[in-house]
């Protein structure tokens, strides 16, 4: 039986991973995230779920994973609360990972 070869296309691989498709990608996998997320935060006063913002662009990547060009999207959120949410601290216990667990939902889609 004859092996299979491959070889890849660097040149159409960077293409793809710059693309305007891939970046819409990147941009609804982050909105998904962002619903789950505030889905799942607590609403005594709507900040933490209010606070959830989106980037998005097509340059070298915001985590620093790997080199090269390519588009990414980045969710964050600036409330006060969102640290001790997903990690915990001393005042409120063991913290909820809200984030965390949105992003497991939206790698099992």
């Amino acid at each position: 039986m004859a092996k299979a070869r491959f070889k890849a296309n660097t040149k159409s691989i960077g293409e793809m991973l710059r693309s305007r498709k891939m970046q819409q990608e990147m941009v609804e996998r982050a909105r998904l995230l962002v619903s789950y997320a505030q889905a799942a935060a607590p609403h005594d006063s709507g900040e933490y779920a209010e606070s959830f913002e989106i980037d998005s662009g097509q340059s070298d990547s915001p985590i620093q994973m790997g080199t090269g060009d390519r588009a990414w999207a980045k969710v964050r959120n600036d409330s006060p609360a969102a640290a001790p949410l997903e990690f915990g601290n001393r005042r409120i216990g063991e913290g909820r990972r809200i984030l965390g667990q949105a992003i497991d939902q939206v790698s099992r889609e």
